[in-house]
Order: structure tokens, then C-alpha cells, then sequence
């Protein structure tokens, strides 16, 4: 693989997009730059998931209120938040968390209590936050955890064992996980900024670079390093359709070798069916490059950014469950009104030596 990035230096790069210093930046009383997590809390304010209290204060250190939690997540996640009835008693109409709490609970990320109660001044533990982390936003299957002090038979076992996998929670040194623990705000910022952008987990910060030079070998036409990223046991998948690829057959398969020597085949492949007609899609690999593959401008990313097709994500996790994608999208036109945008996906996953490899491209468009 390519050198990459540290992750001390993706942080700078982060930081690069503000021009005034951190605290002014997120305009918190009580919180500063120095914080082991102000760059979480930079990126979630400037989202404007987080808004601190009308004092002009964080408070870090306060536990985070079930209320606030899935006010977060829910800004986060761009739901409803509108002020109105919810299904529990305890909920007013007018509390500032209804909206949301009322959106969580029709998509089943918030379930509450016996006797339809939500309890929303309640503080949120670490295992239940890993609970509506879980339920909120997509993570990959994973082994179980082996913190000494989470259960196989507790309700958050699963929840626990797929965030730390993915690198969204951490245990301590003492390897427990402390799930009963009170969480405050502040950790509560660090474990959704880590679900929001992955590229505050450095595994993934390094995931993103890899991503980045790989476009670049794309844009070149040099899949002799494009192959370098490929498995040579598992190979790779072409797809030009993320909803055409959910089928273990469908797309073409390449060997690492068959990847290198991509432009230079001259075979025509059928690649899938063209979404909406159904018309075969039947193309050398060169055709493919420039008709499906790189039909669109993409650029270098510092973020993976929340996707604009989610739909497009959910598709390629039905084919490739295990897998972190990183997203490259083209927005389109206006003279289209924009509904000529296009995506290209690379799919990655880990092999049984922990190594990640680049198992798909997948692309997307809109069709009629």
C-alpha cells in the first residue's frame, strides 16, 4: 500500500478549513482547542448537530440527557424535528427534543420504557449509547467484543461488539468497557462524530488516503497500482449499478492480475443491464472506464461526508455487508436540475489478517 497520511496531520488538515481559532470557532465559554476532542466537537457544531446550552456553554463534563442524545442523533441523521406529540407520556409537545424523539421512534432507534414512558432527563450510559448508535446508522457484522465486563446475554452485547469493531467506541485499559457508566457530553460528541465522519478513526483517516490514491490512479488509467489494492485471492467486482449489484453473480469479477492489465482487454464483458430500460450492458473494459466508471468529474476528499444517496450505500451493503465505503459523488447540473448526478463507490473490507482491500467499484446514476 501507499504511505499515507498520520492521523495527527489529518487533524491539521481538518482545522485548515477554519480561519479563526478553534474556540471561536465552535464559540463555546467552556471549551477550548485543547480538548482531546475539539476537533469532534468543531466538525458536529459546524454541522450544527451540536449547539451548546443559551449561556454560550458546552459543559463537557455533564452527562448527556436521553432528551439530548437523540436530539443529536437526529440532527445528525437530518430527521424531523419539528415540535409535536410523541408515543410517550413523559414527552411534552413543546420540549425542544419532541420532534426528534418522536422521529426516532417511528424509525425504532428509541423504544422506551414500560408503561410508554421515555424518560428524557434520564442520563445516557455507554452501553445504551451504543445501543442508539447501533440502531441509528449502519455497522458492519462483527466478532464479539471480549470486554471483561460485557455480557454475550446483555442487550447491548451486539451493539458493543459491532461500534468497537468499526472503531467508534473504545474500552479502557483495563480492558472493560464500563457500560453502565454515565456518558458525558463530550464522549457523547466523540462517538457520533466517529460514526458521522469516520475519518476521525485513523484506521480509516488511513482508509480515505488509500481512497484518494486510488482515484488518482483511476483518473490515470494506471490500474497496474489500482491492482495493488486488490486481494490476490479474493479479486475485485465492477458494477455500474449499485441496485444491480446486490446479487452475489451480478457485476464482473477480476483477479488482481486481470485488474492490472484492465484497459489493455480487449474482451466484451456484459457488466449488468442499464437501470430502467434493462438493455444489456455489454462493453470492453476501456468502454466501461469512460461510459459508466469514470463518466463524471470526482474529486479528492478530506471527509467522507454523509452520502446524498443513501440508498446507494444501503444497496451495496445488501451485496457487501462488511464492508467501509468511501463515496465519490458528482452533484450534476442545474440545467438537468441536478438529476444527472453520479456516484462511483469504492468498497473495502478487511481479510482474515486484518489488511483491507478493495473488493468493488460500484457506480450509480439516475435513470428513468
Amino acid at each position: 500500500m501507499k504511505s499515507i497520511l498520520s492521523f495527527a496531520a489529518a487533524i491539521v488538515l481538518a482545522v485548515s478549513v477554519f480561519s479563526v481559532p478553534a474556540k471561536a470557532v465552535v464559540t463555546f465559554d467552556d471549551f477550548f482547542a485543547t480538548d482531546p476532542f475539539a476537533f469532534e466537537v468543531i466538525y458536529l457544531h459546524e454541522l450544527g448537530i451540536i449547539t451548546g446550552y443559551p449561556d454560550g456553554t458546552f459543559r463537557p463534563n455533564n452527562p448527556v440527557t436521553r432528551a439530548e442524545a437523540i436530539t443529536m442523533v437526529g440532527r445528525a441523521l437530518k430527521l424531523d424535528g419539528t415540535k409535536r406529540a410523541t408515543p410517550f407520556s413523559d414527552v411534552s409537545p413543546s420540549s425542544f427534543a419532541s420532534g426528534y424523539i418522536a422521529s426516532a421512534a417511528a424509525e425504532g432507534i428509541v423504544i422506551g420504557f414500560p408503561g410508554m414512558t421515555f424518560k428524557p432527563e434520564d442520563p445516557v450510559t455507554r452501553g445504551q449509547t451504543a445501543v442508539i448508535l447501533d440502531r441509528a446508522f449502519y455497522f458492519a457484522d462483527a466478532p464479539d467484543n471480549t470486554f471483561s465486563d460485557v455480557d454475550g446475554d446483555q442487550y447491548y452485547f451486539d451493539a458493543i461488539s459491532r461500534l468497537a469493531y468499526a472503531g467508534v467506541a473504545k474500552g479502557y485499559p483495563d480492558n472493560t468497557f464500563k457500560p453502565d457508566l454515565n456518558v458525558s457530553r463530550v464522549h457523547f460528541a466523540a462517538f457520533l462524530a466517529r460514526t458521522v465522519e469516520p475519518s476521525f478513526i485513523p484506521e480509516k483517516r488511513e482508509l480515505l488516503n488509500d481512497a484518494n490514491d486510488i482515484l488518482a490512479d483511476l483518473k490515470a488509467k494506471n490500474f497496474e497500482s489500482v491492482a495493488d489494492y486488490v486481494s490476490a485471492d479474493e479479486g475485485i467486482v465492477f458494477c455500474p449499478y449499485s441496485g444491480g449489484c446486490m446479487g452475489d453473480d451480478s457485476g464482473v469479477s477480476f483477479t488482481k492480475a486481470e485488474t492490472a492489465n484492465f484497459m489493455e482487454d480487449s474482451e466484451e464483458y456484459l457488466w449488468g443491464y442499464q437501470d430502467g430500460s434493462g438493455f444489456p450492458i455489454e462493453l470492453t473494459p476501456s468502454q466501461y472506464y469512460d461510459e459508466y466508471m469514470m463518466d463524471a468529474v470526482y474529486n479528492e476528499k478530506e471527509r467522507y461526508g454523509i452520502t446524498e444517496q443513501p440508498m446507494t450505500m444501503e444497496q451495496i451493503h445488501e451485496r457487501f455487508p462488511d464492508a467501509t465505503i468511501v463515496e465519490f459523488y458528482y452533484p450534476g447540473t442545474q440545467q438537468y436540475d441536478f438529476m444527472d448526478w453520479q456516484n462511483l463507490n469504492m468498497v473495502f473490507a478487511k481479510d482474515s489478517s486484518g489488511e483491507w482491500h478493495l473488493i468493488a467499484i460500484v457506480n450509480n446514476r439516475w435513470t428513468i
